[in-house]
């Protein structure tokens, strides 16, 4: 798909139901390329829904939300992994997968980076250490759009730092992001867009650039 000049995701009349209860409802909106933003709202508002029909982890029931990029890296907020792989194994099988290519070198650095040990069994690490495994598995290569769900789930205030100065680094090389947290204070002087959802509704939207 060829990617819109201005625009990265352009919703019109976009609405998500389950069963009769309509969670999304969203007349129009676009997420500009380049743009950092902060999805905030509280849970059960429609963030991660939004965030799965950006990634086409589910359909509309009726609208349209266009994606002008293949070249997506997403950290959901939750994720079941395979327990008895290394955690070097682990993303090695993935970039195989999804980027068709051997990124050991970028796996080593990036492990070095987290100090994580690569040969340890998924199943022996911390809430925290799985969270990192999530985040490089979405920052291994470089992408045109990275949408986060709650990434600080776990982090310790260390690997928080860490984050948002990767956020920086990605923000400097001109890649949109999108970030849902209900932990807005940690990216107040980063992000240019505010979006905040409820009940399904973008009822406030403001920029700071």
């Amino acid at each position: 798909m060829n990617m819109n000049t201005t625009n990265i995701i352009e919703i019109k009349g976009l609405v998500k139901k389950y069963r009769k209860e309509k969670v999304l409802d969203i007349d129009t909106f676009s997420f500009v390329k380049g743009g950092c933003y902060l999805l905030v709202g509280a849970n059960g508002s429609g963030k991660s829904t939004l965030i799965k029909l950006i990634v086409s982890l589910i359909k509309p029931t009726y609208g349209e939300i266009n994606v002008y990029t293949n070249n997506i890296g997403y950290v959901p907020e939750k994720y079941t992994f395979p327990q008895y792989l290394t955690v070097y194994d682990f993303l090695d099988n993935l970039c195989k997968v999804k980027y068709k290519k051997d990124m050991k070198d970028k796996i080593n650095y990036l492990l070095k980076w987290w100090n994580i040990e690569k040969n340890k069994k998924i199943k022996a690490l911390s809430k925290g250490m799985k969270q990192k495994i999530l985040i490089m598995q979405a920052i291994i290569e470089e992408l045109d759009l990275y949408i986060f769900d709650e990434p600080l789930n776990g982090l310790d205030i260390n690997s928080q730092n860490d984050f948002i100065l990767m956020l920086y680094h990605l923000k400097m090389l001109g890649k949109t992001i999108i970030v849902s947290t209900h932990y807005e204070k940690y990216y107040q002087e980063f992000f240019d867009n505010y979006i905040y959802v409820k009940e399904g509704k973008i009822i406030a939207f403001k920029e700071f650039n």
